[in-house]
């Protein structure tokens, strides 16, 4: 059990790593704010966001949600629109997370079960 836990954590914690670092190089290749002019994300639910290459737009990486968010200009000149990425690639990172500490887990299970066959098998022998 600790053998098949070790390697959910190994393989979980790489697979969240790698899907980190391909959602910031998709995010940031070419430049965050070509990338949002050219992709997006769009807000099309904010009527102020112009998306022409007339407006200023600003491009982060965002931690939560993973990816690309692009600050939009609004067309009224006052302020920003952020539209921020989509959920997918953090729902990734997250599956990732729960399969390094499922792995966590079933090491935590076979620790309390050597501990508890160890303690009865010192009671039988006591006893």
């Amino acid at each position: 059990m600790r053998s098949i836990g070790i390697s959910l954590i190994v393989v979980g914690v790489i697979a969240a790593l790698c899907v980190v670092a391909l959602a910031w190089l998709s995010a940031t290749y070419g430049g965050l704010d070509y990338k949002c002019l050219v992709e997006g994300p769009r807000r099309v639910s904010a009527p102020f966001a112009v998306t022409s290459e007339a407006v200023q737009v600003h491009g982060t990486f965002s931690w939560w949600p993973l990816g690309r968010a692009c600050n939009w200009q609004r067309a009224d000149g006052q302020g920003f629109v952020i539209a921020g990425p989509g959920w997918s690639t953090t729902i990734t990172f997250l599956v990732c997370a729960a399969v390094a500490s499922v792995g966590g887990v079933l090491i935590a299970i076979g620790n309390a079960r050597t501990r508890y066959l160890a303690a009865a098998g010192q009671q039988s022998i006591s006893g």
